[in-house]
């Protein structure tokens, strides 16, 4: 291999790294992450209350939908405090 096609390699994989491996990439990868563990929490919190649904008229029902709101609050809080942290919003 030449110098020169050597050193142009070189300079396209550098070029590519720091197009991959920069701020704003990191930054919109954590923002699709953090809102797609949102969905999928959420949905599995929605899972739950349609799972729970037979539980309506019984004694359960106060302690599932318990649980329902405690783990909205806590995807709600944990998707903020991430957001937060990556200075998203």
């Amino acid at each position: 291999m030449s110098e020169k096609s050597a050193s142009g390699l070189f300079e396209n994989i550098t070029n590519y790294g720091s197009k991959m491996l920069n701020v704003d990439g990191a930054k919109k990868f954590a923002a699709w992450y953090i809102d797609t563990s949102e969905k999928v929490a959420q949905n599995a919190l929605d899972f739950q209350k349609t799972a729970t649904a037979w539980a309506k008229e019984t004694p359960l029902a106060p302690i599932f939908e318990a649980q329902q709101e405690f783990g909205r609050k806590l995807v709600e809080r944990s998707s903020s405090a991430a957001r937060t942290i990556w200075r998203l919003e």
